[in-house]
């Protein structure tokens, strides 16, 4: 079991991939790096934020550390416990301490299921955690938490909006009392006035049961309103890690940059001197990233040095950290990227 002062999670040094196979006889010809040497701490209580474009390796982190997926090396330690190297009993009572809440609410819940059937398999599939007595009782009161009628715990999924739906998947990741909760786009897939009301059911949630949040997202604004750090991945890679002021009033690494620089602002006639980063080109594909910083192809910064040798995930001041050849803030873009006023 972890000390009160160690970390509740703790990745180190974490790699995943998939094998690329032909497509006579499916032999082995490569393999792609989803998650390339990511390594984070995430204390009891807090919440990390996790950003980066789709095929960044977010949603692959994320299964890796709850198990849906296979490391090729590094560690997972969750509590005090290394995940890959537990099975049995031993992995099903550390598993039950970490959930997860999905993208897509449409499609996270088994519409054959009415929401208590949903909520109450995670019982079954766990007993001891409610006895089977108490399972209408607890069904109604954590649809009442997550701010559904408890009176509606005999509908089917279809029969809910997409917000309610992922207020009932809030639910089932609640239902086992976990310590770690694994958000996944949460709310990217809901209105931008339902997203406001989810995030601030899980402030409320965090406050309440002294959760824990990993909250993968792209959009920066909403990993502001939730979240203490942020770890801005990149083609599988950590690029810039720190506190939220840190990360949103200076950013070091030009790809954090781009980010914030797309997100929108309320008032824009306010800030007449704000510059939009545009990056050029796509993506780099992960089964043959760029060599060097894996960056460099989309960056305005981008030298020599940048293909001769990858930047190491350097401490800049107080814990933020970025990987960057060149670190200082850039007066102006170049080469790669255009500058929008």
């Amino acid at each position: 079991m972890a000390g009160p002062a160690d970390p509740l999670l703790s990745v180190r040094d974490l790699y995943t991939s998939f094998p690329i196979r032909s497509a006579f006889l499916r032999r082995e010809v490569g393999r792609v790096q989803a998650v390339s040497g990511v390594s984070f701490e995430l204390a009891a209580g807090r919440t990390l934020g996790v950003v980066g474009e789709s095929g960044s390796g977010k949603t692959t982190l994320a299964r890796t550390i709850i198990g849906l997926e296979r490391p090729e090396s590094g560690r997972v330690v969750f509590d005090g416990r290394d995940l890959p190297d537990l099975s049995g009993a031993e992995l099903r009572r550390a598993r039950r301490q970490i959930q997860m809440i999905f993208q897509d609410p449409y499609a996270a819940l088994n519409p054959r299921l009415t929401v208590a059937q949903i909520i109450s398999e995670a019982w079954a599939i766990h007993p001891g955690v409610v006895p089977r007595g108490r399972w209408t009782a607890e069904v109604k009161d954590l649809l009442a938490r997550v701010g559904l009628n408890p009176d509606h715990a005999d509908r089917y999924p279809h029969q809910f909006s997409g917000g309610q739906r992922q207020r009932v998947g809030i639910a089932r990741a609640l239902a086992l009392r976990p310590r770690l909760v694994i958000c996944d786009e949460a709310v990217s897939a809901l209105d931008v006035s339902v997203q406001a009301q989810v995030l601030n059911l899980l402030v409320d949630l965090q406050a309440d049961l002294g959760l824990t949040y990993l909250f993968i997202a792209h959009d920066l604004s909403v990993v502001r309103h939730i979240s203490d750090e942020v770890v801005v991945m990149y083609l599988g890679k950590v690029v810039e890690t720190g506190t939220v002021a840190q990360m949103f009033t200076a950013p070091v690494h030009p790809y954090t940059q781009a980010l914030l620089s797309a997100v929108p602002v309320p008032r824009p006639w306010a800030a007449p001197h704000r510059q939009q980063v545009v990056l050029a080109g796509d993506i780099p594909s992960p089964m043959s990233p760029p060599s060097g910083c894996r960056f460099r192809t989309r960056c305005w910064k981008a030298q020599q040095q940048c293909a001769a040798a990858e930047p190491a995930l350097v401490d800049r001041l107080a814990g933020h950290r970025s990987a960057c050849h060149f670190p200082e803030l850039p007066a102006r873009a170049r080469t790669a990227a255009v500058v929008r006023p």
